[in-house]
């Protein structure tokens, strides 16, 4: 990639960051800003630097880092856990962080880790210039009337507003779905069919009869399988090969 990722390093242990930090140097498009002592010292370089990626432990003293992450919020900077108790991921992923990493930490699980980072940042920044360009695009939704630019769905007590533009993949169960975006995965009652006449079917693909996956976000096609930009594989049914096949060779340089 042309520009580097910026990083900053949230560890008790001095040791912990060194290794960190050296797992950093390895790789190329890794730029290290910072290494933090606890998380309210962190809070406060966070919002200094802002920057693209940060390392964060969890059991550190006076705030833990996940109370650092709730704090944050629904920041668009990426959180990689780094712990040495698995206990927590559980909680790290309802707080959805990108990932989670055990230590000790080998480079392979690390790189695949910041690869994945790199890859949500990298489509955050595509949709955002995407979006700059979708006004004078606006008239090629018309023909349906059914879809939407946005809409609301009830998760629980909860109703929750949702843009188009930033659903990556659905999944259907049953009388439910799951949509995931870039940041989180909501389970709603719809049934594949309502959540596929409000999406632009311009912009989406049904891969199988579960999974309804945005084009700009497949990653890979290998045999039988998609692979999109979440890291999440998905086996193309056997009814959907041509209109996948078509698509490939409509797009195809």
């Amino acid at each position: 990639m042309s520009q580097a990722l910026t990083c900053i390093v949230i560890d008790d242990e001095p040791l912990a960051q060194i290794v960190i930090e050296k797992l950093i140097d390895k790789v190329p498009f890794l730029q290290l800003l910072k290494k933090c002592n606890n998380a309210i010292e962190a809070l406060k370089n966070i919002q200094e630097l802002q920057p693209d990626l940060i390392f964060l432990d969890v059991n550190m003293p006076e705030m833990t880092g996940l109370e650092l992450v709730k704090i944050m919020g629904n920041s668009n900077i990426q959180v990689i856990i780094t712990t040495a108790y698995p206990e927590f991921a559980l909680k790290g992923y309802d707080l959805n962080v990108t990932d989670y990493l055990l230590k000790p930490i080998s480079f392979e699980r690390f790189f695949q880790s910041v690869k994945k980072a790199n890859e949500l940042i990298s489509f955050k920044k595509e949709k955002s210039s995407s979006y700059n360009q979708s006004a004078g695009e606006a008239s090629l939704l018309k023909d349906s009337v059914e879809t939407k630019k946005y809409f609301w769905v009830k998760e629980d007590k909860k109703l929750i507003h949702i843009n188009s533009d930033e659903v990556l993949l659905v999944e259907g169960m049953k009388d439910y779905i799951k949509i995931f975006l870039a940041e989180m995965v909501i389970i709603t009652h719809m049934t594949m069919t309502k959540i596929e006449n409000i999406l632009p079917p311009s912009n989406f693909l049904r891969v199988n009869r579960s999974y309804l996956i945005r084009k700009s976000a497949i990653k890979a096609i290998h045999g039988n399988m998609i692979e999109n930009v979440l890291g999440k594989e998905i086996i193309i049914g056997s009814t959907y090969k041509d209109a996948i096949r078509a698509e490939i060779n409509d797009t195809m340089i």
